[in-house]
């Protein structure tokens, strides 16, 4: 959650908790009359609070609130539209049961300070509207201003044990009532909660609180095109093993592949994506809350990536320099620096649907694992030190094949070596007919190896394929049927053409010298393949 948010749900549970508690040791009457001025007063009164029953031991300190309503009041809102004080978000809360644990009475008569054991929240319901208007003046109210705001007139708020149980949490679009996002069954317990001008300063604490465990069953929104739905499960944070762990994250397409390319008029992506097992060790909890991601590490147990693109549908032409991984990196609206993060057991796979073939080619790898060394979206630390990836899997599931890519800061700069091992040749034949209308007849590849170095216009390098025996068809579609036949003559032409082993029979070993200019309307991954696609072309004897 960002830091706008949490910094709203924390001023008004506390206010709301620390206001009844404070007022609550007076009589009934004048309780309710007077939480209600207080809550209207630091609101200028935009909100009014409602509650239903109150029990109050005065000699404990203890006290039990049902049906707690905060709400906004839409006349006011609507008198500040157009002005500097009009709020970007407004917020519903409604809890249905309160309760305060031994609160010590005197200090809180003396008007100077709420000191109580427990406060439990049980089953609130949150609601947080966007109005997509005025200034965003939560975004960077300083702790300070927070924790005056606050008090009030109190010296200090202390509380052993905050807990929200069973919580749900939705934010909305004020204007059509759109849900955003849902957070369901939150839990979040705060331990020694501090609101005074000793512990202001304290960047350790979270939420006021010198420890926070959090956790939530379900987190989960729609995109605004309604064609994903994004989900996540079972977040669990604890801030004092600074671990946060994930069950689940999952990017799910509402419609299959042909009715969802059919929404769009030019080609596009569609993403299937489930990550299970996702812990982070060693995080920065304070950054955290201030929008800053930085941890020692981040492990996925699984991971599952598909990617689908029809070809039949047009390129969209736009340009694509600066999209290169870690120039995306370098523009999220948040800083990321994670010391070493690792992809264990994944399956990615990019199928492609080929316009003249009318078929689809898969390229997958199996049982593949990614470690990054320095995650990070800092541009002067990538710089010191570049970005590494460590990629290593079974190509088709038949061939091991391993690569370590280097990600500098500047002008898209990167480095990439990798090699492949042993496979039949025949076994490519999944992507090349219905990608390339082509077939391997026969042949072994023994392995293969390569150096690029790129940018953001070209990769240059060099790449050598170990083969022999290689004999190709190439193919054409049989309208009758759309079934893939042979073009005999022109197949024999080209087998005439293909230098058929390397190295050749002298023990001579091609290495082909590799320039690829980038088609700058496509990706950082189609730039990679296609130089790799022209290195095996030429080390093989096709020229076009």
């Amino acid at each position: 959650m960002s830091k706008k948010l949490w910094i709203i749900l924390s001023v008004v549970l506390l206010v709301v908790a620390g206001g009844i508690v404070y007022w609550n040791i007076h009589k009934r009457s004048i309780v309710r009359s007077t939480v209600k001025e207080t809550v209207a007063k630091k609101t200028n009164n935009l909100y009014g609070i409602q509650t239903g029953s109150l029990d109050l031991d005065e000699v404990a300190g203890n006290l039990r609130v049902t049906n707690l309503y905060l709400q906004p009041d839409s006349n006011v809102y609507n008198s500040m539209v157009g002005t500097p004080d009009e709020p970007s978000v407004l917020i519903k809360i409604d809890i249905p049961e309160l309760t305060v644990v031994g609160v010590e009475t005197p200090k809180a008569l003396m008007n100077s300070a709420i000191d109580g054991r427990k406060v439990l929240i049980q089953s609130p319901r949150i609601e947080v509207y966007f109005t997509g208007k005025g200034k965003d003046s939560l975004k960077n109210v300083p702790d300070k201003e927070v924790y005056r705001q606050i008090l009030g007139n109190l010296t200090m708020i202390k509380i052993d044990t905050l807990s929200i149980v069973n919580a749900t949490l939705v934010t909305k679009e004020w204007k059509t009532g759109d849900i955003r996002m849902m957070f369901d069954s939150v839990t979040i317990d705060l331990f020694r909660i501090a609101v005074d001008s000793a512990h202001d300063k304290d960047t350790t604490r979270i939420l006021f609180a010198e420890q926070a465990n959090m956790n939530c069953k379900k987190l989960r929104w729609m995109s605004k095109n309604k064609l994903y739905n994004y989900e996540i499960r079972n977040v669990d944070l604890n801030s004092a093993t600074k671990k946060l762990g994930i069950g689940k994250v999952a990017v799910d397409p509402q419609l299959p592949e042909a009715k969802f390319m059919q929404q769009f008029k030019y080609a596009r992506d569609r993403f299937d994506v489930n990550f299970q097992g996702i812990a982070i060790s060693g995080l920065n909890l304070p950054l955290l809350f201030k929008e800053e991601v930085v941890a020692d590490s981040m492990v996925l147990a699984s991971s599952t990536l598909k990617i689908f693109r029809d070809m039949s549908y047009p390129h969209d032409g736009q340009n694509r320099v600066g999209t290169y991984p870690q120039q995306m990196l370098m523009k999220l609206p948040f800083n990321v620096n994670i010391r070493q993060a690792l992809f264990r057991n994944a399956f990615i796979e990019y199928k492609e649907r080929n316009a003249k073939s009318g078929k689809s080619g898969k390229v997958q790898f199996y049982q593949a694992s990614l470690r990054i060394d320095r995650l990070t979206s800092h541009k002067d630390l990538m710089a010191k030190d570049p970005m590494k990836f460590s990629f290593n899997a079974r190509f088709l599931n038949v061939s091991p094949i391993k690569a370590i890519i280097n990600f500098y800061p500047s002008n898209g700069k990167f480095t990439m070596d990798g090699e492949m091992g042993g496979m039949p040749a025949t076994t490519v034949n999944q992507l090349t007919e219905p990608m390339g209308l082509a077939k391997v007849e026969k042949g072994t590849i023994s392995g293969m190896k390569f150096h690029f170095n790129g940018n953001d216009n070209a990769t240059d390098g060099n790449l050598t394929i170990f083969y022999d025996d290689l004999k190709i068809a190439l193919l054409k579609k049989d309208t009758a049927d759309n079934s893939l036949t042979k073009k005999k003559l022109v197949s024999a032409i080209a087998n005439i053409q293909v230098k058929n082993a390397n190295p050749n029979k002298k023990g001579d070993v091609r290495v082909a010298n590799v320039h690829f200019d980038r088609i700058k309307e496509k990706s950082w991954f189609n730039l990679v393949w296609k130089t790799i696609f022209t290195g095996v072309k030429q080390s093989v004897g096709i020229d076009q």
